[in-house]
């Protein structure tokens, strides 16, 4: 995974308000199991702006 990939969440994370099958995008690589995701709604507004680990994510191609 690599900046600006979108992302698929895979399983819900209900502490942080993200649910399974939600698209995002990688912003910056911390390590290869941490990742800066952000997540937008259809307008383009934030829903979450944070630190997610590798066994959340899938690429979307």
């Amino acid at each position: 995974m690599k900046p600006f990939d979108v992302v698929r969440i895979t399983k819900d994370k209900p502490h942080e308000a993200i649910t399974k099958g939600q698209i995002g995008t990688i912003l910056e690589v911390y390590d290869e199991k941490k990742f800066e995701v952000e997540i937008c709604d259809s307008n383009g507004t934030t829903l979450f702006l944070g630190a997610l680990s590798r066994e959340f994510l899938e690429v979307v191609v």
